[in-house]
């Protein structure tokens, strides 16, 4: 592998770069820390784009600029993203988004198309599944109350099995143990993301976009998954039957974002 470079996109936006080829910009999901990941995390996170990087992409592992405004919208979001692409590489590049970058990838096609070459949106949809809905509600709830995350509030997206979740909750309960140094970075982003909802818009997209996810994500539904591809002029559903809401690591995620984007 090559070696990380760290850098800043002109609207504040961190980024690590990893590989060598054509550019891809992968926007991540949600973080505490509108930094670039450090320690577990940073190993965490490259672990995530390696692959796409050994496939031949100089992959750009990027998170959300510092600072967010109170009342900041993900259409300005979007926009940040979408100067920072423009002044940087001077032409259309790949996005692939996860999560709540996935979400900002629809967003960034919708508003600012003339910035990406091919779009990915990977375990997300239109607007927020009523799980993840009522997930992030209850997170904002507690950043809000006392600056500590809930992370157990996310347990029902993962399973839908009653002594699994009552399970996978007891580790993940220890994160209220640790208060978040800057909540209002990440409150910002939750709220942004409440409020977004593109399915109006999907129509109009004209980019080529993938809509990837895994059925047994229960964050969203499978039918808003395969609406948010079906709606798009150029939208393409893949769909892994036995995969949840962590697909990025998958060897058949690799290969069919690899082969949607080096498509003629």
């Amino acid at each position: 592998m090559e070696a990380i470079v760290e850098g800043v996109f002109q609207g504040g936006e961190p980024y690590l770069r990893v590989g060598r080829g054509r550019p891809l910009v992968y926007l991540a999901g949600f973080a505490l820390d509108h930094a670039n990941p450090t320690g577990r995390m940073r190993k965490i996170a490259l672990a995530s784009v390696q692959p796409l990087a050994l496939a031949g992409f100089e992959v750009y592992y990027t998170s959300r600029a510092p600072g967010l405004s109170v009342g900041a919208t993900f259409a300005d979001i979007a926009a940040g993203h979408a100067a920072g692409l423009a002044a940087h590489f001077g032409e259309p590049v790949d996005v692939l988004g996860h999560s709540t970058g996935g979400d900002l990838v629809l967003q960034l096609i919708a508003d600012h198309p003339e910035v990406v070459r091919r779009a990915v949106v990977a375990s997300a949809a239109y607007r927020l599944g009523p799980v993840a809905k009522q997930a992030q509600l209850a997170m904002i709830a507690g950043l809000e109350r006392d600056g500590r995350f809930r992370a157990d509030a996310l347990v029902a997206g993962f399973t839908q099995h009653r002594v699994l979740q009552r399970l996978l909750a007891i580790p993940m309960r220890l994160t209220v143990l640790m208060k978040v140094p800057k909540p209002a970075d990440p409150i910002a982003l939750l709220r942004a993301e409440d409020q977004f909802d593109v399915y109006d818009r999907l129509g109009a997209i004209e980019t080529q976009t993938l809509v990837i996810c895994g059925a047994r994500d229960y964050f969203w539904t499978p039918e808003m998954f395969a609406e948010t591809a079906r709606l798009m002029p150029h939208g393409r559903l893949v769909m892994y039957p036995d995969a949840g809401h962590a697909i990025v690591g998958r060897e058949d995620f690799v290969t069919d974002v690899t082969a949607f984007l080096n498509a003629p």
